[in-house]
């Protein structure tokens, strides 16, 4: 059925006339409220997640920063965690075998870049296999957090080696990252 200016659907369910495009829009509009107020109370999945009662410290899940840096996007046991830009190391493909104590630890591949010389001049990535631990957890703004990275590798030579990563502020700076040390 077509709506028409002055029609009544009186017996359809609706007991006033409509007079006019407004009176249309308004009933859209309230269906629109009606329903989002509805789903509102309608408990389920939603996208934002409700706030939890603050919790002990023991129950507050550790989290490290799996990007080059900043205090938001912690997550835990991430399967990445860069250490800067353009050139550092990456470690990915994370296996966490331990997580939430004062050290965490996961087997994964390490990439570290090389400058490649020739015609085709860049970054080349050379992989290897890496055990991972974190450890030195640290408090910001009443959540934990990793502070602490250690990556042990074998090179290509079969020298065993470890690259030390520190979450901190450097002297002047403002924001916290993964520096080297």
């Amino acid at each position: 059925m077509a709506l028409r200016q002055g029609v009544s659907l009186k017996g359809r369910g609706v007991n006033f006339p409509l007079s006019s495009a407004s009176g249309i829009l308004g009933i859209i509009a309230a269906a629109v409220l009606a329903g989002g107020l509805a789903a509102c109370g309608t408990p389920g999945t939603s996208a934002h997640p409700v706030a939890a009662a603050p919790a002990s410290v023991a129950a507050v899940p550790v989290r490290v920063q799996p990007n080059a840096v900043g205090w938001s996007g912690m997550v835990q046991r991430p399967d990445r965690i860069y250490v800067g830009m353009g050139g550092a190391p990456i470690v990915r493909r994370l296996a966490w075998r331990n997580w939430g104590g004062p050290r965490a630890s996961a087997a994964g591949e390490l990439d570290i870049y090389w400058p490649q010389p020739g015609p085709i001049s860049g970054w080349h990535p050379t992989t290897y296999s890496v055990m991972v631990r974190l450890q030195d957890i640290l408090m910001h703004n009443g959540r934990p957090s990793y502070r602490k990275m250690a990556d042990s590798y074998v090179n290509r030579r079969g020298v065993a080696k470890v690259l030390y990563f520190t979450f901190n502020v450097l002297p002047g700076g403002s924001i916290p990252g993964w520096n080297p040390g």
